[in-house]
């Protein structure tokens, strides 16, 4: 008896952390109370971007390919004598790019994620049981009326996105939670707010609150193109990898419910309290800042010119299932210096 992890987009932000945290664990949990060895480790994505000390580890395997291509999926899942699959899905074609490319955003967020899906299915009649998939998702699927702008919005406000991107991930939640009802899958959704402290550019509508700490940090002028008392959820990325973690592994399905949605933590800053919280951590970090300034809208580098997210969330069902919940401005800050700064 054992367990076989398969990380989809393990070369991404998120998923490079996870994988390097998944691997110091010489067992993982397939269930609340039942531990098992983790015995092997799939890591796939377009590009090979894993982490080294991932890569290093004697039971990884590295499978590059197309989250499509159904004879690639079926190998990257094959239990190869493990006796549970724990799948992880992180693969995505972010906001900006979706929305420039409405046919790669299908292929790539729904095509692709109904591929997984019926390979992770098929693993039923080979082990006896559904396995685990946990997809990533976005609190962008929410619509963006009035009364999600005024309520926080949970697991089961109503999803109508502005955008492509959001409304190819709500047809995943959804279909998710279909496939687990008819007892297919064990679907479990975990949905993100913004990551921000990811390095480097991103078409991500997020991206301006990423970029107003991560360029001055690195010595460089931003100009920010969003009003700076506008709130936006964010998670940190320590926290988030940790929860998609716990709910593959530590929670019952049985708590998560008919909707297979869970709001991981987040909290809402808005630009001039995360410039506040910038300032702050470069002084203790002895860190020379760039110059932040406003722009027009226009004026900005992402697809998305204007700010349509609901502004708060309701994480209260993930604290219920016991996820961690540690969502802090300054930690995730410290971690980018400490990360790429002083790297």
């Amino acid at each position: 008896m054992s367990v076989k992890l398969v990380v989809l987009g393990a070369g991404g932000l998120v998923g490079a952390r996870l994988t390097l945290l998944a691997i110091k664990n010489e067992k993982l949990h397939v269930g609340p109370t039942e531990e098992l060895p983790l015995a092997k480790i799939a890591l796939f994505d377009q590009r090979d971007n894993m982490p080294a000390e991932a890569k290093a580890d004697p039971r990884t395997e590295v499978v590059l390919g197309d989250l499509t291509d159904k004879e690639t999926i079926e190998k990257l899942v094959a239990p190869e004598g493990c006796s549970h699959v724990i799948v992880i899905h992180l693969a995505a074609l972010l906001s900006g790019y979706a929305e420039e490319n409405f046919d790669l955003g299908m292929k790539v967020n729904l095509h692709g994620t109904l591929n997984v899906m019926e390979n992770v299915r098929a693993l039923k009649d080979k082990l006896g049981k559904p396995q685990t998939y946990v997809y990533v998702s976005t609190d962008y699927v929410t619509c963006f009326n009035e009364f999600n702008k005024t309520h926080p919005c949970n697991e089961e406000s109503f999803r109508l996105s502005p955008v492509s991107y959001g409304c190819q991930k709500a047809c995943c939640e959804l279909l998710i939670s279909d496939y687990t009802r008819k007892g297919f899958i064990d679907g479990r959704v975990g949905r993100l707010s913004a990551v921000i402290g990811r390095p480097g550019w991103s078409n991500s509508i997020s991206y301006p609150y990423t970029g107003i700490f991560t360029q001055p940090l690195e010595g460089k002028d931003y100009d920010v193109p969003l009003p700076m008392d506008v709130p936006y959820p964010c998670s940190s990325l320590n926290n988030n990898v940790a929860g998609l973690l716990y709910l593959a592994t530590k929670v019952d399905g049985e708590a998560i419910g008919h909707n297979r949605v869970v709001q991981l933590p987040a909290k809402s800053f808005t630009l001039a309290q995360i410039w506040e919280a910038t300032q702050a951590v470069a002084k203790a970090e002895s860190v020379t800042l760039g110059n932040v300034k406003q722009v027009a809208p226009e004026g900005g580098t992402t697809t998305v010119k204007e700010i349509n997210v609901c502004p708060f969330v309701d994480c209260g069902k993930a604290e219920r299932l016991g996820l961690p919940m540690s969502v802090d401005l300054k930690d995730i800050i410290t971690d980018y210096v400490n990360t790429y700064i002083k790297k």
